[in-house]
C-alpha cells in the first residue's frame, strides 16, 4: 500500500500561503467601520447637545470605528418617522421625549407623571436609578429599539397666546400636547382641549391659530423662537419631561460586543452632563423669553397646589387601570420613594 508523504518544502509553502490568506481575510473584519446617524427633532437645546456630545464621545472612544452624522431639526422626519426609522434600521440613533414612544409601548409615558418629583434634581435621580433605568430602557427591545440612556429635558410649562395667570384662563383653550394619555389628562383637568401635534409642526399650528398654546419646557419655546408668535409662558412646572437615547436593534446586532458595551457606558456617562446643561438652559430660557418681550406667569399657589393634587390622583388612577402600565408605574414610584430627599 502506497502512503503519500508530502515534501517538507511544499508543506512550508502551503502553511505560509494559508497564513497570508488568513491575515488578509482578517484585515477587513478588524478594520470594519460603522456609520451612526444621530437624529432629533429640535435645535439649540439639550437634545441637540445630546447628539453632539454623544457623537464626540463615540468617535473618540471607538477610535474611528464608528463614524457619526448629526441630523437635528427633524431633518430625518417627524419624531414618529425617526422612531420608525430605528425600527426599520434606517436611523441608528434617536433622542427625544419618551412620550413619543407610547405608540411602541404605553409604559413609556410614566416619565411624564405630574406631581411625582420634588424637583428636576429628584427626577434625574429617579431616571438614573439602576432598577428603574434597566426596566425602562428595555421596554422597546422586542419592538426593535435598544435603550441606551435617559435624562431630563426640563420642567413642564405652557407657551400661550393668552395670559395664563390662572387655571380658569385655560378653560376652553386648545393646547398642543404629546400623544400620551398622561399629558392629555392633565390638560383636560385644566378645562382645555388636548391636541397632539408633532414638535416640527408646532410653530405653524400656533401661527395659524390651530392651537392656542403648547405644553413642553421653556428651552423648547426659545429654541423655536416662539416669542415671535405668542407672548406668554405659564410656568406650571407640574412635571419633568423625560427623554430617551435609543438605537436601532437592527444596527445594534451588527456591532461587536465591545462597541455595544462602549455605547452603553458612554450614554450613562453623558447623562449627568446633560442634567447640568438642562438646569442652565432652562434658567436662560425664562430670561430670554422676557428679554424678547414675553411675559412669564405663575399660577396662584393655592390654585397650583389644588391642580397638581388633582392631576396626581387622576393619572395614577389612569395608569393603574392597565396592568401593563401599572407595573411600570410601580417601578417608577418605588424609585421616587428611594431617591426622595430625607
Amino acid at each position: 500500500m502506497s502512503i503519500f508523504r508530502p515534501n517538507r518544502r511544499n508543506m512550508v509553502k502551503a502553511a505560509s500561503a494559508c497564513l497570508l490568506l488568513a491575515t488578509l481575510g482578517a484585515t477587513p473584519a478588524l478594520a470594519q467601520e460603522f456609520t451612526m446617524k444621530l437624529a432629533t427633532a429640535t435645535v439649540n437645546d439639550v437634545q441637540t447637545e445630546a447628539i453632539k456630545r454623544f457623537a464626540a464621545r463615540v468617535e473618540a472612544r471607538s477610535e474611528g470605528r464608528i463614524k457619526t452624522e448629526l441630523y437635528p431639526a427633524a431633518q430625518l422626519g417627524s419624531n414618529a418617522r425617526m422612531i420608525e426609522g430605528l425600527q426599520f434600521g434606517t436611523v441608528e440613533f434617536y433622542t427625544g421625549p419618551a412620550a413619543y414612544l407610547v405608540g411602541v409601548d404605553s409604559r413609556f409615558q410614566v416619565t411624564d407623571l405630574p406631581a411625582i418629583f420634588e424637583d428636576a434634581r429628584h427626577a434625574q435621580r429617579v431616571f438614573s436609578d439602576p432598577t428603574f433605568r434597566e426596566t425602562f430602557l428595555n421596554l422597546g427591545t422586542d419592538k426593535g429599539l435598544v435603550g441606551l440612556g435617559t435624562y431630563i429635558y426640563g420642567n413642564t410649562a405652557f407657551a400661550t397666546a393668552f395670559p395664563g395667570d390662572t387655571v380658569e384662563a385655560f378653560n376652553g383653550k386648545k393646547l398642543r400636547v404629546l400623544a400620551s394619555k398622561v399629558e392629555r389628562k392633565g390638560v383636560e383637568l385644566m378645562g382645555a382641549t388636548a391636541v397632539p401635534i408633532d414638535f416640527s409642526e408646532v410653530a405653524t399650528a400656533l401661527q395659524q391659530g390651530t392651537v392656542d398654546g403648547m405644553k413642553s419646557s421653556p428651552p423648547a419655546f426659545t429654541s423655536l423662537k416662539l416669542y415671535d408668535i405668542v407672548k406668554h409662558i405659564t410656568a406650571t412646572e407640574d412635571g419633568v419631561m423625560g427623554e430617551v437615547m435609543m438605537v436601532s436593534k437592527i444596527w445594534w446586532d451588527t456591532l461587536p460586543e465591545d462597541l455595544q458595551t462602549m455605547l452603553r457606558e458612554e450614554a450613562t456617562a453623558l447623562e449627568p452632563e446633560l442634567y447640568d446643561y438642562v438646569l442652565e438652559d432652562q434658567a436662560n430660557a425664562y430670561k430670554t423669553w422676557e428679554e424678547m418681550g414675553g411675559t412669564v406667569h405663575y399660577l396662584p399657589k393655592e390654585e397650583r397646589d389644588a391642580l397638581l393634587s388633582e392631576m396626581r390622583v387622576a393619572v395614577l388612577e389612569l395608569l393603574n387601570d392597565d396592568p401593563k402600565t401599572a407595573e411600570m408605574l410601580a417601578v417608577l414610584l418605588d424609585a421616587a420613594d428611594r431617591t426622595a430627599t430625607q
